[in-house]
């Protein structure tokens, strides 16, 4: 366990070390001190009573020769500063302002508080970001191949792990460990900015991905069929046959309601012929037609018109529908019993007329 001691030792070290760097510009100093103090009590925990602080005079030399800076003292050309350092001692000169402010203060300091989550989010971000890279450069990523078992949180352990790696080296960069050289400190910048601006967008696909994933088995599927169908294939057209068995050659049908009972739907649309099966190569049924009445759609079977012989000129193509062929020219006549048994779902009352459209 590190002391309060070694802390306050630490802490003097740095200062001592920031020192001996006063002469350089502010935005280096903080490039050549960034994460001293972490590393140091690291160090002082692993090292126990054994830890001892160098010198801070040396250390910083060393520092200037590591980055390739002047010794103190030796004069250096005073250049303009870049864009790049300008927006850096910008954003510090603003983040110092709002600290003196005790509400801004509070803020930054809730905010520094929740690095770790930032982190993790960071991690996980990166992930999605190399997915989405792979998925622009191979469509095909979600049709299998090693893409997809690296990638693809589908059950494959090597997806996660690289998940879980790019958290972990997101909370170590964190922590300002694994960062041996100056040039993936910048690296650290831009991935950290790509996500930031990508993050809104991340999250959604994330959990989206997420929750697929792990409801994809309870979650049940289903798929709108317009029209009449059976077991989700729609009914094309209906044959009738009599208790004899005997084809019926047109029958009318309703529903439980009185409604007509049609194959397209309540709405079977402005043309007169079935538009799911226009063009599918089969034969479309149409309904029968009379001038100023509407299209009759329960009245069975359904004319058509003959596969092969669509022009995609519906108007010319209408004029080819011609009768239904029966799926069998008779059927077995149902037995006595059941026939007998009806007798009395027969109305007895004289059928009220009604207008209908003559085939």
């Amino acid at each position: 366990m590190i002391t309060t001691t070694v802390h306050d030792d630490i802490a003097a070290f740095a200062a001592a070390v920031r020192s001996h760097l006063d002469d350089l510009p502010t935005d280096e100093v903080e490039d050549l001190l960034d994460g001293l103090e972490a590393d140091l009590s690291d160090q002082a925990a692993e090292a126990a009573d054994d830890f001892m602080l160098p010198d801070a005079a040396t250390y910083a030399a060393e520092l200037r020769a590591a980055a390739g800076l002047p010794e103190r003292g030796t004069p250096a050309r005073r250049t303009r500063a870049s864009i790049v350092q300008q927006v850096r001692t910008g954003w510090r000169e603003t983040g110092a302002a709002v600290r003196n402010n005790p509400v801004g203060g509070w803020i930054l300091d809730l905010l520094w508080s929740l690095r770790p989550v930032w982190w993790i989010l960071r991690g996980v971000g990166w992930y999605l970001l190399a997915f989405l890279a792979v998925w622009l450069v191979v469509p095909s990523i979600g049709y299998g191949g090693l893409v997809t078992a690296v990638l693809v949180l589908n059950g494959s352990a090597v997806a996660w792990g690289f998940l879980l790696g790019a958290v972990l080296l997101s909370i170590q960069w964190g922590r300002g460990r694994w960062l041996p050289a100056t040039w993936l400190r910048g690296l650290r910048t831009v991935a950290s900015i790509a996500v930031v601006v990508a993050l809104p967008f991340l999250i959604g696909v994330f959990s989206n991905a997420v929750a697929s994933y792990f409801v994809r088995d309870t979650m049940a599927y289903e798929t709108y069929t317009p029209g009449l169908s059976v077991d989700g294939q729609r009914v094309r057209n209906i044959f009738a046959f009599d208790a004899d068995g005997n084809a019926i050659p047109l029958v009318q049908l309703f529903d439980q309601d009185g409604n007509p009972l049609t194959t397209v739907g309540r709405d079977p649309g402005s043309v007169p012929f079935d538009t799911y099966f226009y063009g599918g190569g089969g034969p479309v049924p149409v309904a029968y037609v009379a001038p100023g009445a509407r299209d009759t759609w329960n009245t069975y079977p359904l004319r058509e018109i003959p596969a092969g012989v669509s022009t995609w000129d519906w108007s010319d193509d209408i004029t080819k529908a011609t009768a239904a062929r029966f799926p069998f020219p008779r059927v077995q006549p149902l037995p006595a019993e059941v026939v007998g048994g009806q007798t009395d779902a027969v109305p007895d009352a004289t059928p009220t007329p009604v207008a209908t459209v003559a085939p």
